[in-house]
């Protein structure tokens, strides 16, 4: 954009449908959860068998950048975060706007790297939020608007900055990747308003026992759209919907010897251990990375097809544009709504895309062959 029992033993960490953190051992079984695993592929097909058309969006060159992240679209603009420049904004065509407040020690600018960014569309403002209390808000125009203290939970210690901070419905979510220290019940999310105030803390249900290195990837999240986030624990069973209005199962992980166990050591994973890496949940399918510790297959994709309830293995070439033979197999995607489609996004270089026709509005500088990064567009099928 984003729980959860286990079988075999494994505990429950989360509440089920609004109830906080019991066990939800019957909610594994639960009629009417698609159960996902890495083994359910029956055949391969293209990437491009779900692509409608591919969209490249030229950053243009007013100021150089070397990458932008966090990146936030609208029907309207498109928002995202640098360490150089600050938060930045562009039309929806890569045309620069403006910078949003400004990188700085001042009482109403963020510190560059460490500060993350999120939008709020509906009502016009972005957030810039510095470890460990400060959240900062603009106007789409840049305007400061105040600076308030976040009103942390209890035992919040071992929390740094979010791995996702998002918002949602107008409150502000704060996504973690089991945060905490030995010994205390591990964060998974928190909710603040605009002011600061917090809304509601979700942790685990036990004391957590040991330290979970952050390379082991436990919690991962994608965006389903502006108010819901999925949310996953490869040790646990049950994938989350959360939103400001519920929480409730979306999906289950099959059983089986590629499950993460909370006894394995975690800094050298079982060779027949598969966590998943990332779930795209659009209206007609799940795109669902594997990362598999077997390394003649390492990263692979699975899609699920909610229409006919078949899952296939995506080609590993995972083109996704053959004008360039554009391959999304190591690139970092996203999930986007604008005006009523459905986009996965990812960034490209400007000279990969060179030769593609209208990919690119400005020509290369030849004194920056490279140039600014490229938006990647991929509008997915509708039917």
């Amino acid at each position: 954009m984003k729980t959860f029992i286990k079988y075999g033993g494994m505990r429950v960490q989360f509440l089920i449908l609004v109830l906080f953190l019991l066990s939800c051992s019957s909610v594994g079984r639960k009629e009417g959860l698609q159960v996902l695993s890495p083994h359910s592929a029956s055949s391969t097909i293209d990437l491009m068998d779900i692509v409608d058309t591919v969209m490249y969006v030229q950053f243009d060159d007013s100021i150089l950048l070397s990458g932008i992240g966090n990146l936030v679209l609208t029907d309207s603009f498109i928002i995202g975060a640098t360490n150089k420049y600050g938060i930045l904004r562009f039309d929806s065509e890569g045309h620069f706007l403006n910078t949003i407040g400004s990188i700085g020690q001042g009482p109403e600018e963020y510190q560059s790297g460490n500060y993350d960014m999120a939008v709020d569309a509906m009502n016009g403002i972005v957030y810039a939020f510095m470890y460990p209390d400060i959240l900062l808000s603009y106007s789409l125009t840049g305007e400061f608007l105040q600076r308030v203290h976040l009103q942390m939970p209890e035992k919040a210690s071992g929390m740094y900055c979010p791995d996702i901070f998002q918002v949602q419905n107008g409150l502000l979510y704060f996504y973690y990747m089991n945060a905490g220290t030995v010994g205390e019940k591990p964060l998974y999310w928190m909710v603040m308003n605009k002011d600061g105030a917090l809304v509601e803390c979700r942790r685990g249900q036990e004391a957590r026992t040991s330290f979970y290195p952050g390379v082991v990837l436990i919690n991962n999240y994608t965006s389903v759209d502006d108010s819901t986030m999925i949310y996953w624990d490869n040790f646990n069973d049950t994938i989350f919907y959360v939103s400001p209005s519920c929480e409730r199962a979306a999906y289950l992980f099959d059983k089986g010897n590629f499950r993460l166990q909370e006894t394995d050591d975690l800094s050298s994973l079982p060779k027949e251990c598969i966590r998943c890496l990332r779930i795209i949940d659009t209206k007609n399918f799940l795109l669902l990375a594997w990362d598999s510790k077997n390394r003649s297959e390492g990263v692979y994709y699975n899609l699920y097809d909610k229409n006919t309830d078949i899952t296939y293995k995506l080609r590993d070439d995972m083109v996704y544009d053959k004008r360039g033979d554009l391959s999304m197999r190591y690139l970092r995607m996203s999930y986007v709504k604008l005006k009523g489609r459905e986009y996965i996004v990812t960034q490209t270089k400007a000279y990969k895309v060179e030769n593609i026709p209208g990919a690119l509005h400005r020509k290369l500088d030849a004194d920056d062959l490279e140039g600014n990064p490229v938006l990647v567009l991929i509008r997915l099928k509708d039917e």
